[in-house]
C-alpha cells in the first residue's frame, strides 16, 4: 500500500477502536490529533507511519484482550498479569524504536514525541511523558487535549512522587511542598493555555474542572469554587452532578474549618489483592478495576504483578 491507502487504513482501524468499550474518549482524541499531524508529514517519513500504525494494532489488541477479560465467567489473576507483561513488552519495544527515528519537520516531530508520550505514559514513566509532551508543543502541538494531557501528568506526578495517601487518617501527605506546589502551579497553567477563545468548546469544560480540581488542593477555595461553576455552566449535562459534589465536599470543609484535599486518585491508594483464583464474589470488583485502569503499569499494580518488565535487547 502507497502512502494514503495507508493512512485510509489507520483511520479505519481508529474507527474500530471507537467501538470497543474499554476505550476512553480521551484516548481517541488523543490518537487523532497524531493522525492529523501525520497527514501533514511528507511521504519520506514512513517509519513513522509504520509507528503509528503499530500502536494503532497495540491499542486493537489490547481493549481487544480486556473487554473480552471483563465479560469473561473466569477472570483470574493468571491471565491478567501476563497479559500486563505482554503489553509492557511490546510498549517498551516501540518506545525504543520511536527514540531512534529521525524528524525534520515540525509535524514529524510532534507524532514522533505525542507517539513517545502516550507509550510512556502506559508504563508509568511520569516524567518521560511530560517531556514528551512539552517538545511536542514546542513544535506546534498546541490542540486543547495536548496541554490536557501535559497538566494532567504533571498533576498525576506531583501527587505520585510528592505526596502520599495516610490510609489511617483519610489524609493527602505532601513529602515535599515546594516540588508539589511548583508542579500543581504548572498543570494549572497547562490547563488555562488549553482553552478556547470562545471558551465554549466542549474541551473547556474538561480544563475548567481540571483547574478547580488543582485549586482545591492548594486550598485555594474560592478559585475552586469559581472553575467549578464555570465547568458546569459549559457542559451542564457531563459535569452538573461531580460538580455538585466537589461543591458539597468544599462547603463541609469551610464549615469544619479545615482544608481537606480532594479524594486522592486510586495510584495513591495502597491495594493488596489475592493470588489466588477469584471467587465468584469478588468477580464483579475485579472488573469494575479492570474498567478503571488507564495504564499498563497500573494493570500491574492493582493485579499484583511486577511493574518492571525485561528490557528489549537492543535491535528488537
Amino acid at each position: 500500500m502507497d502512502w494514503t491507502e495507508r493512512l485510509t487504513q489507520i483511520r479505519n482501524d481508529l474507527d474500530r477502536l471507537a467501538r470497543f468499550p474499554t476505550v476512553s474518549e480521551i484516548l481517541l482524541r488523543y490518537l487523532q490529533v497524531v493522525y492529523e499531524h501525520l497527514e501533514n508529514c511528507p511521504p519520506y517519513a514512513e517509519p513513522l507511519l509504520t509507528a503509528f500504525e503499530a500502536l494503532v494494532s497495540y491499542e486493537l489488541w489490547h481493549h481487544k484482550a480486556t473487554t473480552k477479560l471483563s465479560s469473561s465467567q473466569e477472570l483470574q489473576m493468571r491471565y491478567l498479569v501476563p497479559l500486563g507483561v505482554e503489553m509492557r513488552t511490546a510498549l517498551l519495544k516501540l518506545v525504543q524504536k520511536l527514540e531512534r527515528i529521525p524528524a525534520y519537520s515540525p509535524d514529524e516531530i510532534v507524532v514522533r514525541e505525542l507517539l513517545k508520550a502516550h507509550c510512556y505514559y502506559q508504563l508509568g514513566e511520569l516524567e518521560a511523558t511530560i517531556n514528551c509532551l512539552e517538545e511536542a508543543i514546542r513544535h506546534g502541538a498546541t490542540h486543547p487535549l495536548i496541554y490536557f494531557a501535559l497538566g494532567y501528568n504533571r498533576h498525576r506526578f506531583a501527587l505520585t512522587e510528592y505526596a502520599r495517601w495516610e490510609p489511617v487518617g483519610q489524609k493527602l501527605v505532601v513529602t515535599d511542598k515546594d516540588a508539589f506546589e511548583r508542579l500543581l502551579r504548572q498543570a494549572l497553567e497547562d490547563f488555562r493555555n488549553g482553552l478556547s477563545y470562545s471558551g465554549r468548546e466542549p474541551m473547556d469544560a474538561r480544563l475548567h474542572f481540571w483547574i478547580g480540581m488543582v485549586h482545591e488542593m492548594l486550598g485555594e477555595q474560592n478559585e475552586a469554587i469559581n472553575s467549578y461553576q464555570r465547568a458546569r455552566e459549559i457542559d451542564p449535562e457531563n459535569y452538573g452532578e461531580e460538580v455538585q459534589q466537589r461543591l458539597r465536599h468544599l462547603q463541609i470543609v469551610d464549615e469544619n474549618s479545615s482544608l481537606q484535599p480532594p479524594p486522592p486518585p486510586a495510584e495513591l491508594r495502597e491495594e493488596t489483592t489475592p493470588i489466588k483464583p477469584i471467587s465468584e464474589t469478588e468477580l464483579e470488583s475485579f472488573r469494575k478495576a479492570l474498567s478503571e485502569i488507564e495504564t499498563v503499569s497500573d494493570l500491574l499494580r492493582r493485579m499484583g504483578g511486577s511493574s518492571k518488565g525485561k528490557e528489549p535487547l537492543e535491535g528488537n
